[in-house]
């Protein structure tokens, strides 16, 4: 089976572009996709939560992620809330993170900046 296709804006966190240009060379994907925006408003203050946390540390996320984040709020609150969350759902937590890049594999792929910015690097990258 086929690895997933990187969606380029995550391959553009994480380096990958400039690893291998040629591969993200002809990809044809939204110029500018819409923001995640603001959580459902039928979702509990812990589901809301975990949502602004996950919109904070990926900011890959767009419009299109909606209804996956929201899943994934409901059951990252559920695993908070429930002291007996099942191991299927854990696994379904699990899939949804990696399915959105936050797994911590994905994590380690992605090129962290140093502490000092220097804000010249912008014309060189």
């Amino acid at each position: 089976m086929a690895k997933p296709r990187t969606p380029t804006k995550k391959a553009r966190v994480s380096g990958a572009t400039l690893k291998d240009p040629a591969r993200f060379k002809g990809r044809k994907e939204p110029a500018n996709p819409s923001p995640i925006g603001a959580p459902y408003k039928g979702m509990t203050p812990a589901q809301v939560k975990v949502w602004k946390e996950c919109a904070e540390n990926m900011p890959w996320l767009s419009a299109s992620h909606r209804l996956l984040l929201r899943q994934v709020s409901i059951l990252a609150a559920r695993m908070e809330t429930d002291p007996e969350v099942g191991v299927s759902a854990m696994h379904a937590l699990s899939a949804m993170l990696s399915k959105l890049g936050a797994t911590p594999t994905d994590e380690s792929k992605v090129d962290h900046p140093d502490g000092d910015v220097d804000p010249d690097d912008k014309f060189f990258h």
